[in-house]
């Protein structure tokens, strides 16, 4: 059987930084499954094929990439199912959109959808009758059996597939996810091969700084905490891990294969078990791959030390990511629910520094029940972090996202918005959005511009020479910080399309 997955345009608004193009592994993961049980797979990336095309949705809202009569037109004629990956919740209504022309275009191709937006909503989702199916969460077992039903004509067996949303008569049903992969060693490489690889590196758009060719892989899946503000509940606190020789197997394959030299570890935490950590690190230095990496994703200081930090700098780790979310420990405890030792970051940040890492850390500002004292604190710590040596911050406005356990609390207060590009906030710099009752829209701004102001501000007092070196590398257009990325891609994508580039 013929399949097609896809890889939805990008969402953004005019204010909106820039969010990367990189290789999806959900859906390169989907296409690698599906091929080892002998399906026909096309994989299109609707992003990455046409990155300086925008199209106008609405009012400040914008779609980047192919547009969805040209996905449409490119769905191979054969395709019995598609499959559209929707991570984001504010990107639905693109999703929606091109499920739509799909529909319209292919009536008779059945069109499932999966990721974390439609896993936290599958009735919700399953309401658009363009979709045929909702996959929830882990997709590459319950996606396959799907596509074998399909091909036998077995719609009864829909009943039996795990964490699928469907339809019986009219009524959506759902089978609650049940088994996850416990041996992840099993599941194939994701399918590379099946995208133009090279145009990701070309276009320096990646989730952290780019300096080589590079690609995105996971070691790990889920995540042991229990954040308030995250999902990890959509894959019940289901953490798991590809054991040290089998990350660095598709390291070395990618080295051969792809000449990559660069790898972002997108796992929610790299070092949660930290002999496996190490055991990654040595098998690097075994095999004598020269390469670099970051975990712009993040990893946790609770579970990170200086032995772990400098085995990871000599195998090639160059930039890691922290958040402390909230300089409040009244918000972490209270709010978050984030065991999270403040005094330990700072400590982690000053080892890293001192190594020559460079470093990141996340804030979240605006959270329900956050008050000004709170933000206050967040400002304050993320000084001390800049005198501790950290290169780099970002604070994000809260988003409740589906899932999560204060996304719950605030629809049983009745304070969700009524769309979901209303979410659309959390990195766009004109947009404000307070959640905090104590806390309006025009001081939260107001606070967002001190953070950065104060930050970078106590950066260049304490560390001249690191706020010199961001000056000289936006000049040579070199990236070793996420905030050179962001101020680049913007400056490369401006060439781009006046032709200068």
């Amino acid at each position: 059987m013929h399949i097609t997955l896809i890889n939805p345009p990008q969402f953004f608004t005019k204010a909106h930084v820039a969010a990367g193009i990189v290789p999806p592994l959900g859906v390169m993961y989907i296409g690698a499954a599906c091929r080892q049980k002998g399906d026909s797979v096309q994989l299109i990336d609707a992003v990455v094929e046409a990155p300086e095309k925008v199209t106008k949705l609405g009012e400040d809202i914008f779609c980047r990439g192919m547009t969805f009569e040209q996905i449409s037109d490119a769905i191979d004629i054969n395709t019995k199912i598609v499959g559209i990956s929707n991570l984001f919740s504010f990107a639905f209504p693109i999703v929606l959109g091109l499920a739509r022309k799909i529909k319209k275009d292919h009536p008779d191709i059945k069109i499932a959808v999966g990721g974390a937006h439609p896993s936290a909503t599958p009735i919700q989702t399953m309401e658009n009758r363009e979709f045929d199916f909702v996959v929830i969460s882990e997709g590459e077992n319950s996606f396959v059996e799907l596509c074998k039903s399909i091909e036998d004509g077995n719609d009864f067996r829909h009943n039996s597939i795990d964490g699928l949303a469907y339809r019986e008569n009219g009524a959506t049903k759902i089978n609650p996810k049940m088994n996850f992969i416990e041996e992840l060693d099993t599941i194939p490489f994701p399918a590379r091969d099946m995208l133009p690889h090279d145009k990701y590196s070309s276009l320096h758009e990646g989730h952290g700084p780019i300096q080589e060719k590079c690609t995105t892989i996971l070691s790990s899946r889920g995540c042991p905490f229990k954040c308030a503000f995250c999902t990890p509940k959509l894959w019940q606190f289901r953490y798991r891990t590809r054991s040290a020789k089998n990350v660095v197997d598709e390291i070395e394959h990618c080295v051969n294969e792809y000449n990559v030299t660069e790898f972002h570890f997108e796992d929610e935490n790299l070092t949660v078990n930290k002999q496996r950590a190490l055991d990654i690190c040595s098998e690097i230095k075994r095999r004598n791959l020269k390469i670099k990496w970051q975990t712009p994703n993040g990893i946790r200081a609770s579970v990170t030390d200086v032995e772990i930090l400098s085995a990871m700098k000599e195998a090639g780790c160059y930039h890691i990511t922290v958040a402390p979310e909230s300089g409040s420990k009244r918000v972490l405890e209270h709010i978050y629910h984030k065991k999270q030792d403040l005094k330990q970051i700072a400590e982690i940040v000053s080892a890293a520094s001192n190594l020559g890492l460079k470093t990141a850390a996340y804030f979240i500002i605006g959270a329900p029940g956050e008050r000004a004292g709170d933000v206050e604190s967040t400002i304050r710590y993320a000084k001390h972090l800049a005198r501790k040596g950290l290169d780099e911050v970002a604070f994000a406005l809260f988003v409740p996202l589906p899932g999560s356990e204060l996304y719950d609390v605030l629809k049983k207060q009745g304070k969700l918005p009524d769309t979901w590009v209303a979410l659309a906030t959390t990195s766009d710099m004109a947009k404000t959005c307070s959640w905090s009752e104590y806390i309006n829209d025009k001081q939260l701004r107001t606070f967002r511009i001190r953070a950065y102001l104060a930050f970078h501000m106590t950066k260049l007092c304490f560390h001249p020479l690191k706020a010199m070196n961001m000056i000289f590398n936006i000049l040579r257009m070199r990236e070793t910080l996420k905030t050179e990325r962001v101020i680049l891609t913007f400056i490369r994508r401006y060439l781009r399309v006046t032709g200068i580039f």
